[in-house]
This record gives C-alpha cells, sequence and structure tokens, in this order.
C-alpha cells in the first residue's frame, strides 16, 4: 500500500468524520445534545487534525487546531455553549469541509483568517450561571476577596518582590515508542512519527536493540527497536498524542515514569495484548514522574466479571471500482442462469431439482452483492443543513429543517446522481417557494420558513419528497411566462397539473432578476433530466398560500430488477414487477367503451384506461381485442392505475437492465434494455411515460 492509498483512507476517514461532526452540531442546535454529543464532535475534528499533521497538510492542521481548541473550552466547561455559539461552529463545520475538500484535490485552502479569529474570541468568553445576575456576580467576587483593596495593594508589593526572578522552565520528559509486528501493514510509518518527535523538539536519548535478533532470523515486518526521546516541557502530552492517532495497536507509546523503565521490562509490557488506555489530554507537559493509582486485584477481578463481552464492530474498505466488477459478474450470471434455464425448457428438463437450487442461490448471490451497494439517504439528506444556512445568508430566509426516513437505503449510485436534483429543488424552494420573513409574518405565519425531507420505500421504489410551507405555484404566472417563451400555444387549455409541469422546461423561469441562488432557468430542467436519466418520475402537489411537494420515485437500484415477460405482436418486453398489481382476462361485461378512443376496464366497480401496449409500440400485429388477450393491471406514479393490453405473459424472472444511452440514445418510452433467456435483447417499458401519453396527452398542447 503506498503512501496515496493511505492519504485516500485519510480522506474518507475525513468524511465520516466530518458526517459525525455535522451531526453533533445539529443536534446542539436543536438542543437535544449531550455530554457524549459534544465528546464526539470533539473527536470528530481531532481525528482530522492528526491526519492532517501526520501526512503534512499544515493549513488544515492548523485550522483544525483552533477548532480544537475551542471545543475543548466547551467540553470541560470553560465555555458555554450557547445557539449563537452553535452558528459560529457550524460555519467552522462548513469551512471545515471546504479545508478537506481542498486538501483532497490539492487546492488552495480556503481563506480562514477570520473565521479563526472569531473562534479564538470565543474561547473568552466567560461561563456565567443562568441564575446569577451581575449584581450577584459581583457581591460573590467581593466575598472572594474580602481583603478588598488592601488585597490589591499585597498583590502589587508581591509581584515587585519577585519581578526580577526568573520564571522556573518547565521540565523535559520522556516519550518511548516501540512498533509491534506488523506495524505498517496498514500504512503505519514508523520513521514519519520519528521525525514528528524530532520536528517537535524531541531528542532521541535511547535506542532500545535489546530484541534484535541474529540478521538472519530477521523479519521485515517486524518490530525490533524502541526509541526513548526527551520532549521539551513546552510540548504538551496531547500534541504527541496526536502523532499516533492512527497507530492503533501497532505501536507501543508509553509516557512519563513508564518511558523510564528498564528496556527489558518495557519492552514486555509493550508487547502485552492487553489495549493501553489513551492518553488523556492536557493542556500543559507532564512532569517526569506520574504517579499512577493501583487497583486493587479484587475490585479489577469484579469489574472484569461484571463487563459484558462486547462484541467488535468488523469492516473492511473495498475499492468502489472492484464492487462494480462484482455487481457486472452477478448481473451476467443472472443472464447466464436464465439461459441455461431457458435451454433446459426446451429440453423438457425444466423441472428438475437442481435448477430451482440454481435459481434461489443467484437470486440470493444477487441480493447480498446489491446490499454491499445500499446506502442510507442520510448521507444526500446530511447536505441540506449546510445548504439552508448558504441560502440564509442570500436570501435572509430562514428554515427550519424536518427530516424522516433518513435511515432509508437504496443504491450508491443512485444516491451520487440524487445529489444534484435535490440541490437545485432546495434552492427553488427557499428562492421561489417560502416567502420573506415580511411576507409570511403577514399572512399570519412563523417568519421561519419549514421544509420537510422524507424518503420511504414503495412497491420496489424509493419514493422522496421535498414539501415547503410558502405561498405555492403561481400557476397564473407560470402559464402567462410559458406563453410569453413560447413554450405553449396562447389557446392552450392545460390542466393544474400540466400548468405545474411547465417549470420543467428548458429556460423557463418566473424570477424578476437572476441572483446568485437562481433565475437563470435551467435548475429545473436539469432536475427533470436527471431524475428521468435515473428511470424515475417527479410529480408536483401545490396549493396556493400553503405550499408545494415535489415527489420523486426512483428506482432502488440501476443493476438488476425484477420483471414480466411480455408478448405483443412480434415483440417481447419488459414490464418492471414493482407497477404490476395483478394480470387477467376479461369478459365482455369487463369492457366499457369511453367516446370513440377510449375503453375502459371495470376492476371491481373502478374504471381504469386500457392501453395497448403492442399500439404504443409499434409492435406488427398484436391484439387490439382486450377479450382475446391479456390485461395486465399497473400502478403509476402520477397517473394512478390503467390495464396494459397484451397478447401473452411468456414468463416472470429477474432482468439485468442495460441504460441505452451508452449504447444508443435515451427514448422516452423506454427504460432500458435487457437480455433474455434465448439471447433476444427485450426493451424495458417506461409504464409512466406511456400511461401519461395516453391519459394526459398534454404534449398536443406544447409547441414544438
Amino acid at each position: 500500500m503506498n503512501e496515496d492509498d493511505i492519504q485516500q483512507i485519510f480522506f474518507v476517514e475525513c468524511d465520516e468524520a466530518l458526517e459525525a461532526t455535522e451531526n453533533g452540531l445539529d443536534a446542539c442546535k436543536a438542543g437535544t445534545h449531550d455530554d457524549e454529543t459534544i465528546n464526539a464532535i470533539f473527536r470528530g475534528v481531532h481525528s482530522i487534525k492528526g491526519g492532517a499533521g501526520a501526512f503534512g497538510h499544515k493549513a488544515l492542521a492548523a485550522y483544525t487546531h483552533c477548532f480544537e481548541n475551542l471545543l475543548g473550552d466547551i467540553r470541560e466547561g470553560d465555555v458555554a455553549l450557547s445557539p449563537e455559539l452553535v452558528d459560529l461552529l457550524l460555519l467552522a463545520c462548513d469551512l471545515l469541509r471546504d479545508h478537506v475538500d481542498a486538501a483532497r484535490t490539492g487546492g488552495d485552502a480556503p481563506d480562514d483568517a477570520a473565521l479563526m479569529e472569531r473562534l479564538e474570541a470565543a474561547r473568552t468568553a466567560p461561563v456565567q450561571s443562568a441564575d446569577t445576575t451581575p449584581a450577584e456576580t459581583g457581591a460573590a467576587e467581593a466575598e472572594a476577596d474580602p481583603l478588598g483593596d488592601l488585597g490589591d495593594d499585597l498583590d502589587a508589593l508581591l509581584d515587585e518582590l519577585t519581578a526580577g526572578e526568573p520564571a522556573a522552565a518547565p521540565a523535559e520528559w520522556l516519550v518511548h515508542i516501540r512498533p509491534h509486528a506488523g506495524a505498517m501493514a496498514n500504512g503505519g510509518e514508523p520513521l514519519l512519527w520519528l521525525r514528528e518527535l524530532e520536528r517537535r523538539g524531541g531528542v532521541c536519548k535511547v535506542c532500545d536493540i535489546s530484541e534484535l535478533p541474529p540478521i538472519h532470523q530477521m523479519d521485515v515486518d517486524a518490530g525490533y527497536l524502541g526509541w526513548t526521546f526527551s520532549m521539551p516541557g513546552s510540548v504538551g502530552r496531547d500534541e504527541v498524542a496526536d502523532i499516533f492517532d492512527f497507530a492503533g495497536d501497532s505501536c507501543g507509546v508509553a509516557y512519563g515514569e513508564d518511558a523510564a523503565m528498564p528496556p527489558t521490562e518495557l519492552a514486555a509490557r509493550q508487547e502485552d495484548p492487553a489495549p493501553m488506555a489513551p492518553p488523556a489530554p492536557e493542556t500543559s507537559a507532564p512532569s517526569p514522574i506520574e504517579a499512577k493509582p493501583e487497583t486493587a486485584p479484587e475490585q479489577t477481578k469484579q469489574a472484569t466479571n461484571s463487563a459484558a463481552p462486547a462484541v467488535a464492530s468488523q469492516s473492511v474498505r473495498i475499492d468502489l471500482a472492484k464492487l462494480d466488477r462484482l455487481i457486472d459478474g452477478v448481473g451476467e450470471l443472472v443472464i447466464a442462469q436464465a439461459m441455461l434455464a431457458q435451454r433446459l425448457e426446451n429440453e423438457s428438463f425444466s423441472h428438475i431439482e437442481e435448477l430451482a437450487m440454481l435459481e434461489t442461490l443467484v437470486r440470493d448471490i444477487q441480493e447480498h452483492a446489491m446490499a454491499f451497494r445500499a446506502q442510507p439517504i442520510s448521507s444526500v439528506f446530511g447536505r441540506v443543513p449546510r445548504l439552508l444556512r448558504e441560502l440564509a445568508a442570500n436570501t435572509g430566509k430562514h428554515v427550519r429543517l424536518e427530516v424522516t426516513g433518513e435511515g432509508t437505503e437504496l443504491d450508491k449510485t443512485v444516491i451520487e446522481r440524487l445529489s444534484e436534483p435535490m440541490t437545485h429543488l432546495i434552492r427553488n424552494a427557499v428562492d421561489h417557494g417560502i416567502e420573506s420573513p415580511e411576507d409570511r409574518k403577514a399572512a399570519g405565519k412563523d417568519v421561519e420558513g419549514t421544509l420537510s425531507l422524507s424518503a420511504e420505500q414503495k412497491a420496489g421504489r424509493i419514493v422522496i419528497k421535498i414539501k415547503d410551507d410558502g405561498r405555492g405555484i403561481n400557476k397564473e404566472r407560470v402559464l402567462e411566462k410559458a406563453i410569453e417563451n413560447g413554450i405553449v400555444s396562447p389557446d392552450a387549455n392545460l390542466s393544474d397539473d400540466e400548468i405545474n409541469q411547465l417549470i420543467f422546461a428548458p429556460g423557463f423561469s418566473t424570477a424578476a432578476q437572476v441572483t446568485s441562488v437562481s433565475g437563470r432557468g435551467v435548475g429545473m430542467d436539469v432536475v427533470k433530466s436527471n431524475v428521468r436519466d435515473l428511470g424515475g418520475r417527479i410529480a408536483i402537489d401545490s396549493t396556493p398560500g400553503e405550499g408545494t411537494t415535489f415527489t420523486l420515485a426512483l428506482p432502488l437500484t440501476l443493476a438488476i430488477s425484477d420483471g414480466m415477460i411480455v408478448q405483443t405482436g412480434d415483440q417481447s418486453l419488459v414490464i418492471p414487477l414493482t407497477h404490476v398489481i395483478e394480470s387477467l382476462r376479461p369478459g365482455e361485461a369487463d369492457i366499457k367503451g369511453l367516446g370513440t378512443q377510449r375503453q375502459m376496464l371495470n376492476v371491481r366497480g373502478k374504471f381504469v384506461p386500457v392501453i395497448s401496449l403492442g399500439e404504443m409500440t409499434g409492435a406488427k400485429d398484436p391484439i387490439t381485442d382486450p377479450t382475446k388477450g391479456v390485461l395486465v393491471l399497473v400502478e403509476t406514479e402520477s397517473h394512478g392505475q390503467a390495464a396494459m393490453l397484451v397478447d401473452a405473459i411468456s414468463d416472470q424472472r429477474q432482468f439485468v437492465i442495460k441504460n441505452l444511452d451508452a449504447n444508443y440514445r435515451a427514448v422516452d418510452s423506454v427504460a432500458g434494455a435487457t437480455i433474455l433467456g434465448n439471447g433476444q435483447v427485450a426493451l424495458i417499458v417506461d409504464l409512466d411515460y406511456l400511461v401519461q401519453t395516453v391519459v394526459a396527452p398534454a404534449s398536443l398542447a406544447i409547441a414544438a
């Protein structure tokens, strides 16, 4: 493992530490924090600082050191955690993320001078009890100093008498390190540790070679040497401990009196598998000899017996490219299994037990492989608080965030491509939807707006809702602007839903002026394009004066899914199983006419439109009489239920989704393609688009 690989691991850990820090600060903002929350925030910043120093990111290390100092004062109770201070810490966390990004890309570090001054100034804020008034504080100070002015005179006299005496220099102290076997296996580098000690003024006093074997018995991966350094008193123990933050159990470290032990005794003690307690953070250098309280054997035994056995959480980091290759391999395995099943079915061996077992095993492998890529959507939702803070600074609108379902999991690829449309929708909600504080107050609303984010799994898809309590969409203004821009014809007769969908038209914007937030007319077009590329749909529900809700329906994965293979004319098509409710053969009494062009299916008293899949896709000689074919009842996100007319249902199985964009081009009515068991390519139909085209032909009113 080279240094670049180790740095990549460091930056992954930075992202985890930043997420933990921001979550903790959000809890402080909401008032739901406790002492452990503050400790978690401190640990997150502290771990970034340790790695930044080890890899030479000086600007990042200096900034995190300043940030950590304030957090340390808060943790020790020297600085009160006020709402204003929480806001400052959130700004500091945002800048810390910019610092990490700059270190990752090798770019220029952000300007942090002004914010570092504010962080240092916050450390001098006095801690005063909420129950103590200024008058009581003065009385308490007077009571604490009964000598009054006389005491001040005595202090001045004492200062005068001792002015010529030099201050005692802090004593030097010792630190001993001994890398264990395999210290370099996980990216550790003992030479860097020694250089860091030397850079902080340490001087190597002893190099312990007592464990050095004969040269023919040496193992290049083992650790035989130990070093004892004398550290200047101006260097604190916590500063030295930072050097070994990432060493873990691969290096033994002893301080003060322990470091002065005989080499053989110290080596035996450091090779003990029992983990060493981390050094306590200090603001000053430790004394050369540290007294350690002894624990009675009975107390130790009792504590050991009472403690429940802890189960260590184990995880392995893996390169995403390797995981993608695994998913591709599983996809090919699914195709091969389908081909084998097709071949055996043609040879009349379709009911053998081994074939069913193979199908079960392939499905299990596929589900486990897809679970590797599953991530909670909280990684997307977690970026929203910072976005709202930036928007508050630009627009003056303060928005309260409400989040539900942040633990809902979906494919990593979907998460990565979801960030941009989510950002555009939230910017649009704050800039256009939520009113200014003055307008909200005049309308009888809370001056602080509310933005709600929710996510849930529904019928094999993930449904994300972004809801604001703003003014809603001004449909008259939207239609007027669309006619003005030539997006629709002046005589168009559009429904409310069709008018709402106009905001996704390219170049459409109702903003009076272009700002840094919105107004260029490209954001919402990007949203619809990105969501469509993900195989999803977006719907709008807006009520004037109450707010707007954007609903995104997305597939849980972009790789493998379940589908129903249907035959219509000369075409084999795939209907995603997540849309299918049931299939049936209707009688003549179940079919009713609506006008001259539309047929409706009576499903237990509810009428749904009948759509000929063959006619919609241009298949040759499809069945057009519903009573002679099969109707597949499907559910769509934006237009309810519909009955798709097909000739027959061939099979139901897993299929591997192949993107048409990479090999051909995007087709509106097609969500992708797959390879069937007989080697034939079959198209995956986009049911939402087909049903929308038939049920709500808004495209007839839209100008080319």
